[in-house]
């Protein structure tokens, strides 16, 4: 092997080690493994100890006279938007995916012989209460598990007690208010 050799060799792991250089810092600037960045839309997620969770799942009492004396039917009728992609609410109106829910308020749980209702909500009976309605709007899994409704509910009360107030005046004689 002469010197030319030796030259050839040296040269090709010198060219190798460069490339490979490169390559590595190309990489770092096209990952950026370093940087930070912060995201379009930020998800909250609260930290939920277990005591938390327990108080959180336990069922709340609410002041329902107190709540439909504070209720705003204006608020309940821009907040009956979101219901209305699944339900109608004038009289005579047809079913969609929900109910029609004209003259809901005191009237018999799942009555609405048109429409099929989940097995929950079947079990459920009775009449459709201030109270019944405002739980069913504010927590629709926790009032009625394995209903086919699939709104989220309420994260305020009020809200749903709104709703209520709103939905209240869907009839030919309103139900008088809970004392």
């Amino acid at each position: 092997m002469d010197g030319f050799e030796l030259n050839k060799i040296a040269a090709t792991i010198l060219i190798a080690g460069i490339v490979a250089m490169i390559a590595g810092n190309l990489a770092d600037i096209l990952y950026q493994p370093n940087k930070t960045f912060k995201r379009g839309y930020q998800v909250e997620v609260a930290d939920i100890s277990p005591s938390t969770y327990a108080k959180a799942t336990e069922d709340e009492s609410f002041d329902i006279p107190t709540l439909m004396a504070k209720a705003d039917v204006e608020s309940g009728k821009k907040d009956i938007k979101k219901c209305s992609i699944c339900h109608t609410f004038s009289k005579g109106k047809p079913n969609r995916i929900g109910p029609n829910l004209w003259e809901i308020v005191d009237s018999a749980k799942a009555s609405k012989k048109d429409f099929t209702y989940s097995k929950a909500l079947l079990s459920k009976g009775g009449l459709w209460s201030y109270e019944d309605l405002i739980r069913f709007i504010y927590k629709p899994r926790k009032f009625a598990s394995g209903t086919k409704m699939a709104f989220a509910g309420y994260k305020n009360p009020q809200d749903a007690a709104n709703i209520v107030a709103f939905l209240r005046t869907l009839s030919d004689s309103p139900k008088p208010l809970p004392k």
